[in-house]
């Protein structure tokens, strides 16, 4: 199925869309991130993070460090 132009020009803006998206939420875990918990240095990970979708992916894969997850205490009366 051939796209005509108005359909590119639609899945182009959305792709885009998302691109901008994806990378927004990475620098922001980035910049939130205390430099202990990221594998490597900040820069770089903002620097591939900004750059397209595969450094994002690659930073949530690869250059976060996992935390253990918090513990809900119950107080008990």
């Amino acid at each position: 199925m051939a796209l005509d132009s108005t359909q590119k020009a639609r899945l182009t803006v959305a792709a885009v869309a998302v691109q901008a998206a994806v990378a927004a939420v990475t620098l922001r875990d980035i910049n939130r991130r205390p430099k202990a918990g990221v594998r490597g240095p900040k820069a770089i990970w903002r620097l591939l993070g900004s750059v397209n979708t595969l450094g994002s992916i690659a930073y949530w894969v690869l250059g976060r460090k996992r935390t253990a997850p918090a513990v809900l205490v119950s107080r008990e009366s």
